[in-house]
């Protein structure tokens, strides 16, 4: 694994991935240090507590002029400041503009402003087919960072599916819903979703440091059925559908079948060639059990 060098800054860092990288710096000894700006005050309290070597500064995306203090002095930044629950961002679709691509506005006039080497975006699958306010937002702040190919400051989006048991993971809630004696709630029997590890996350953003001319890195992840993962988590349990929401997909897309991309080393590199084919969710490679549980052991010690 390449290693994270320098001050680096990650926005929304007091979150599942901002916990991950720090830990494995600390882990793997390496040389940087870290400041975490997020909005959450009670996230980085509960943070500092494992990381108290860790900066603190709070603050919004939003706010530009807060967002530029913190970003000044630092050699990467780290963008994982979003607002990423999908019902939310469909009720309040102003509020996820707002976080999501005037937010990453805000980071990327920031870095060219203060000189930054090396800006690192987070999107999603859910950029891939947009259907809805986050997907689209996501995919906006894609082409955000795109349109910087000519700046001092090298723009790379790495773009995954879910990470087990991150934040608004759906497996606490089938936890719960087992230790009540309920079924497990599933949209549909049929869906199929992405899967990382926590470790695989914090993996493809140190690949992503010395990518300069690889504007967005796709991992080639395996995925699950949703009764296949229930099943995984609690063996034996009864399962209930409860039907699709709206703009809600079927299957996930990590490459469409129309983005410039090489497949490469266990990635898609999208921007350079053509694949002429898509990755998806349902086409993807099976997950077995225990990789998927170990991926859930790892995530839940960090």
């Amino acid at each position: 694994m390449n290693q994270l060098t320098g001050n680096v800054l990650i926005t929304g860092g007091s979150g599942t991935l901002g916990n991950a990288i720090v830990r494995t710096a600390k882990a793997e000894r390496w040389d940087c240090s870290f400041t975490i700006f997020s909005r959450s005050e009670l996230r980085q309290a509960q943070m500092r507590m494992s990381h108290s070597d860790c900066r603190y500064i709070l603050g919004d995306v939003r706010d530009e002029d807060r967002l530029a203090s913190a970003i000044c002095g630092h050699d990467l930044v780290i963008h994982a400041a979003a607002m990423k629950r999908v019902p939310e961002c469909e009720l309040y679709p102003e509020e996820c503009f707002q976080t999501n691509f005037i937010g990453s506005s805000n980071v990327i006039h920031a870095c060219i402003r203060h000189g930054i080497k090396k800006c690192i975006g987070i999107s999603t699958d859910k950029a891939v087919r947009a259907v809805t306010a986050y997907g689209a937002s996501k995919l906006a702040m894609e082409k955000l960072f795109l349109a910087q190919a000519s700046q001092p400051c090298a723009f790379t989006i790495v773009r995954y599916g879910n990470v087990v048991a991150s934040n608004g993971s759906v497996v606490p809630l089938w936890r719960k819903q087992t230790e009540a004696g309920r079924p497990i709630e599933i949209t549909d029997r049929r869906c199929t979703r992405f899967w990382m590890a926590p470790s695989d996350a914090v993996a493809l953003i140190a690949r992503a440091i010395n990518a300069s001319d690889s504007p967005i890195i796709v991992p080639k992840m395996g995925a699950l059925s949703l009764v296949e993962m229930a099943e995984m988590i609690a063996p034996g349990a009864q399962v209930k559908e409860v039907g699709l929401r709206s703009c809600e997909k079927l299957h996930e897309d990590l490459v469409h079948t129309d983005e410039p991309a090489v497949d490469q080393d266990g990635h898609f590199i999208i921007g350079r060639g053509r694949t002429g084919s898509s990755y998806t969710s349902e086409m993807a490679f099976r997950l077995n059990r225990k990789q998927f549980l170990g991926m859930l052991d790892e995530a839940e010690n960090y």
